[in-house]
């Protein structure tokens, strides 16, 4: 029924997206919005060689599909200070002819220096032995059947990251010293996160064990607590959470530490802390539901007004100009700016608006657009508008930054696939999804599908978020929500994607809140045992 109604919505409602050509854009200001229609224009194969020569200015964020687009036109050449392009004359086996300012610029590449021969490495190492040590202790380790062992041996650790990878990031033990040296490099931590969250180097992570907990703060001391656990040390996982929690500045985050601390050492004490935090999170719901205290953490906005306002709500550019100005704007000029959206019309802008004025202490809950819903069960009703929330806090033009659209932000290739290959819709355009009716009917269709498959929410928002594939092979592993102590907890600070990994746990509490305002509340600890698999 629910294919047949919207298949006969499109066929009598239908309406065309804006077009507009190459010379309308450019009128346009820079924004996600305009770079979004320059990159259909591309699809279109409606911008010539000689239009696109002229585009850069008008990208507003040069990167990703549009910038792969441009550059098939004009490829992409590596900027050269003029200064420095006399030396490219001079290769590995000129080197040594080179004065010191070119071979300085000429050795700041890990792939020439290993391209240089024996005893070229070792007269530069020489050369630059009082005045550069770190170039010449490089030199030195190229010279040596093992470069990153080299470096750790001689306490390099501001080389270690770019001697890790260039030699595709070997597995090696180290010491506690040179573990708390290289925790000094800001480029270590995200290092850190990848090999811990991904469960490599084992031997690396074993090494970061004995790190100082006083040495680390926030997130660095975050994952090195899980990469405790991971090896279920449970004194140094304590120690480590224990450090994050009083480090970390978000109380978000403060509780995801304050958790792991009560579930380490089950103190009723930590649980009581959790239990009374002001941040609205699946770790303060979940202690509240225990303490039996009620959740009230949140307001559900309600405005009656149905006033005009000039405002295009279907206009992607009158979006984008809006968010542009209320990023730049005071808190006494947000609270007036607010007031001017107060009306049914325009709930998402008014619950965004406010956020910002309140700086986003207080939680704010819309049902905008809720007729489209209302034939759907509650908790499909609670899915599709807590996954709302999350994607684009309901603004209907929404464009992210990989081209995501509307409410539900579906990927254009999702959206076209489903229109055409699922629905069978005729005349669709992807711009169609900037439509509230639209984008809920066609998150309804793929809940159907990730539900049939996947079952529970947090998993249906993983798929939601990075993909089915990305979800199943997660599933598939033997180490991911499967018995154990720590489960289903562990694994969801797992989960291989980290934008992922925060998506679900954001989409799981705004869920249990609209189960609760659609009186149809649902225990947050009944959802967490559901994702303990047997297989």
């Amino acid at each position: 029924m629910i294919k047949i109604a919207l298949f006969l919505f499109f066929i009598f409602s239908f309406s065309f997206s804006n077009v507009y050509d190459l010379k309308s854009l450019k009128q346009k200001d820079n924004s996600l919005a305009k770079d979004y229609y320059l990159y259909r224009l591309f699809q279109k194969q409606e911008i010539s060689k000689q239009e696109a020569q002229d585009l850069r200015k008008h990208i507003f964020r040069y990167a990703g599909k549009l910038r792969q687009e441009l550059e098939k036109f004009i490829p992409y050449k590596e900027d050269v200070n003029p200064k420095y392009k006399a030396c490219f004359q001079y290769g590995k086996n000129t080197i040594l002819d080179a004065n010191e300012s070119c071979q300085l610029y000429r050795l700041n590449s890990l792939i020439f220096i290993s391209s240089l021969d024996f005893d070229t490495k070792e007269k530069l190492a020489n050369k630059f032995r009082q005045s550069n040590t770190r170039l010449s202790l490089i030199l030195k380790a190229f010279n040596t059947n093992d470069p990153l062992r080299y470096i750790v041996n001689n306490d390099s650790y501001d080389n270690f990251i770019r001697v890790f990878n260039f030699f595709d990031k070997p597995d090696i033990a180290i010491s506690k010293d040179f573990a708390e040296l290289l925790i000094k490099d800001k480029a270590f931590s995200p290092l850190i996160q990848r090999i811990i969250i991904q469960k490599t180097h084992k031997d690396l992570r074993l090494s970061l064990l004995r790190i100082n907990p006083s040495l680390v703060s926030d997130d660095l001391a975050f994952y090195l607590a899980l990469n405790a656990l991971s090896f279920n040390d449970e004194n140094r996982a304590f120690a480590f959470f224990d450090r994050a929690y009083h480090t970390f500045r978000l109380q978000s985050h403060k509780d995801n530490a304050l958790f792991w601390l009560y579930k380490i050492s089950l103190k009723d004490e930590y649980l009581v802390k959790l239990a009374q935090s002001p941040s609205l999170n699946i770790y303060s719901i979940y202690a509240k539901e225990l303490k039996n205290i009620p959740l009230k953490e949140f307001e559900l906005l309600n405005v009656s007004s149905k006033k005009k306002v000039d405002f295009d709500m279907q206009d992607p550019f009158a979006w984008q100009d809006l968010a542009a100005k209320i990023a730049n704007l005071d808190e006494a000029s947000l609270e007036k700016m607010a007031q001017k959206f107060k009306s049914e019309h325009t709930l998402a802008l008014y619950a965004y608006i406010l956020e910002r004025v309140h700086k986003f202490k207080n939680n704010y809950f819309i049902m905008p657009y809720f007729e489209y819903l209302k034939d759907y069960s509650k908790e499909r009703q609670a899915l599709i508008l807590a996954i709302a929330r999350q994607e684009s806090r309901f603004i209907p033009t929404a464009i992210s930054s990989s081209y995501a659209l509307g409410i539900m932000q579906f990927m254009p290739f999702l959206a076209n696939h489903i229109a055409k290959n699922e629905l069978k819709l005729a005349n669709f355009d992807q711009d169609d999804m900037f439509k509230p009716k639209i984008a809920y009917e066609f998150a309804n269709h793929h809940l159907n599908y990730l539900e049939k498959h996947l079952g529970s929410v947090v998993f249906i928002s993983y798929a939601y978020n990075g993909g089915i594939g990305f979800t199943n092979r997660m599933l598939k592993r033997d180490d991911m929500f499967k018995g154990g102590k720590f489960e289903p907890f562990l694994s969801m600070e797992f989960v291989p994607y980290k934008e992922s990994r925060i998506y679900a746990k954001r989409v799981l509490a705004n869920y249990v809140v609209y189960r609760l305002l659609l009186n149809d509340s649902i225990k947050i600890s009944s959802i967490f045992e559901s994702l303990v698999q047997n297989k």
